[in-house]
Order: C-alpha cells, then sequence, then structure tokens
C-alpha cells in the first residue's frame, strides 16, 4: 500500500493480497478533527493459483482503495484530502484510481478566527490587520500503479501544517492547489505523482505514484 503521512503502506502478503495504504494525520484548523493524507491500498494480484486474495484498503484521510481479485475496480483518493489512489490488480490493471487533490486552510485571528479553505488554485490578498496565519498545505496524491500481480498504492500528498506564518497586510498571495495524479492505465505501469500545494513559503511535495 501507499504511504500516508503518519505511517507507512503495508506490504502484500504471500497470497497476493493487496497492502493497506498508511493512515495519514488529523488536523483541527479548521474547527472539527479532519484527516488528511492517507496512501492508496494495494491492488490483488493474480497468484498463487486458488488463494483468496484481497484488496487493500485505503489509509485514513481519504486513501483510495485497491482493486479486489476479478472484482470491483480500485477507487480515487478522496478529493482535496491529498489521498493516493488505489492499485489495480487482476485481471483489468487499467482501473487503478487516481490520487486526490490537495487543499490549503489558512486561519488568522483578528479580534475573532477566520478561517478560508481553497480547494482550487486562486489569489488571496491578506486583510488590514493581519501579521500571520496557521496553515495547513495539503499536495495531491499520487494515483496507483497496474499490476496484474497487485499494482501499489499511490503515495499520500504531502502534508506541512504550522503557526504564525509571517503576512503582509494587503499583499496578494498565490495559492496553488496540487492536482491528484492520474491511475495507471496497464499492466507493469506506474501512476503519475501528484501536484505539488503552495502557499508563499511552504511548499508541499505530490505524493508518487503506485
Amino acid at each position: 500500500g501507499g504511504g500516508g503521512s503518519s505511517a507507512a503502506g503495508a506490504n502484500a502478503d504471500a497470497s497476493s493480497s493487496g497492502g493497506n495504504g498508511g493512515n495519514g494525520t488529523a488536523s483541527s484548523i479548521s474547527g472539527g478533527s479532519v484527516t488528511y493524507a492517507g496512501g492508496g491500498g494495494g491492488g490483488a494480484g493474480k497468484e498463487p493459483s486458488g488463494a483468496t486474495r484481497t484488496a487493500g484498503t485505503g489509509g485514513s484521510g481519504g486513501g483510495g482503495n485497491g482493486q479486489a481479485n476479478g472484482g470491483t475496480s480500485a477507487t480515487a483518493g478522496g478529493a482535496n484530502t491529498g489521498g493516493g489512489g488505489g492499485g489495480g490488480g487482476y485481471p483489468t490493471t487499467d482501473t487503478s484510481g487516481a490520487g486526490g487533490s490537495g487543499i490549503v486552510i489558512l486561519k488568522y485571528n483578528i479580534g475573532s478566527a477566520t478561517i478560508f479553505t481553497f480547494k482550487s488554485s486562486q489569489k488571496w490578498t491578506a486583510p488590514a490587520g493581519a501579521v500571520s496565519v496557521d496553515y495547513l498545505v495539503v499536495a495531491g496524491g499520487g494515483g496507483g500503479g497496474g499490476y496484474t500481480y497487485g499494482g501499489g498504492g499511490g503515495g499520500a500528498g504531502g502534508m506541512r501544517t504550522g503557526t504564525a506564518l509571517a503576512v503582509t497586510a494587503g499583499s496578494e498571495y498565490t495559492i496553488t492547489i496540487g492536482a491528484g495524479g492520474a491511475g495507471a492505465t496497464g499492466d507493469s505501469a506506474t501512476g503519475s505523482s501528484g501536484g505539488n500545494s503552495i502557499f508563499s513559503t511552504i511548499t508541499s511535495a505530490g505524493g508518487g505514484g503506485g
């Protein structure tokens, strides 16, 4: 399975069942606790004959599930979570899941807390009185790989969070939201990496393809 922001993905077992994706990390910047950046689950493989082969499940935080052996297609990472896509497996390896897109959340306090959530790339002007922001920057997750013997789940997008990042009131900042990587489209193919998410001096790197 693909790696998550708080845990590595699991390896496939001897029966060619897919490994589970690594779990993501919870953030409470938006008020409630939300988990981001889970790894994608691995796809179930072809061999050994007669064995029970199951797909890996995606990690908490938007990781997509792997493809079940001869069954349900892999699923994509959750939109705006940075989750990795599920890996494709036997017999249709062209059904790997795409990675989930990233997200940027900013919070500042001028008398009371104000939260801005960005799900697409755009400009943001720091308001009068703002001197710093708390931030969460999550990149796009990687797409799942395709392989007859069980494709790997995509890695979660990078996740960076912090407090008191200096901003200048009245200045315009470009916010870039990383796209999720495309899932693999054939046997022995690698999924595409996710795109970087950027705010000011903070860059989170896109997750690697499975």
